[in-house]
């Protein structure tokens, strides 16, 4: 927010599309954020509930996991080469209530383990169609319905991030290459800041530098 605040003209992002490269300042980050936090509050998402996240690494990754940390949720990840079998494990382990994913292809995957994902409420699907009984939704319906919350309590989305400290939970990451079933390795948001005032202290980025994300988020 203090970053949405400071520079909304700046760029933030600049991310493939149609062939070339789109640019996205602070203020559009902060606009979309927010429209992703009110819907998944407006889901019923309350603090510490966790939102998995299946994709490659793109913009939309981003906006999906700031807007989680901004409803007072925690985001849990996932390969997007996992198997159907491989990230229905991780969301049930996780008891995730919604799942982010990229396309058809991976909507495929939850539907063909669905018995298996009692927890999960919601799919949100970046490029793809609503479906499967409103279990499936588009990014932009999400958007919608929090742009609809956000005008009936325009107050409850600063509320919501108050509410969140230091040591409550903010993302859950999988191990891989470990023996038997992957563990999910608990970050509270403390461990984000440090990792932030730590570059800050070392002076290895500034304001003008820009950072090439391709690994998988």
């Amino acid at each position: 927010l203090y970053r949405v605040r400071s520079t909304p003209e700046a760029e933030a992002f600049l991310f493939p599309k149609n062939g070339g490269w789109e640019s996205m300042k602070w203020k559009d980050v902060g606009l979309a954020v927010r429209e992703i936090a009110c819907g998944l509050s407006a889901l019923g998402l309350a603090l510490e509930d966790r939102c998995s996240i299946m994709a490659g690494t793109r913009v939309e990754w981003i906006l999906a996991d700031i807007g989680i940390l901004c409803a007072s949720g925690a985001t849990t990840t996932i390969y997007p080469t996992s198997t159907a079998e491989d990230a229905a494990y991780i969301i049930a382990d996780s008891d995730s209530r919604v799942v982010f994913v990229e396309n058809e292809e991976q909507v495929d995957k939850l539907v063909a383990e669905r018995d298996k994902l009692p927890s999960v409420e919601k799919v949100i699907v970046f490029d793809g169609h609503a479906g499967h009984d409103g279990w499936v939704i588009t990014l932009d319906a999400l958007r919608e319905i929090g742009r609809e919350a956000d005008r009936d309590d325009a107050d409850a989305y600063l509320r919501r991030i108050e509410a969140v400290g230091p040591d409550h939970l903010a993302t859950l990451i999988y191990t891989s290459g470990t023996t038997g079933k992957p563990k999910g390795v608990e970050l509270t948001h403390d461990c984000w800041v440090f990792e932030a005032e730590a570059m800050d202290a070392m002076g290895s980025m500034t304001a003008t530098d820009r950072q090439l994300l391709f690994l998988p988020m």
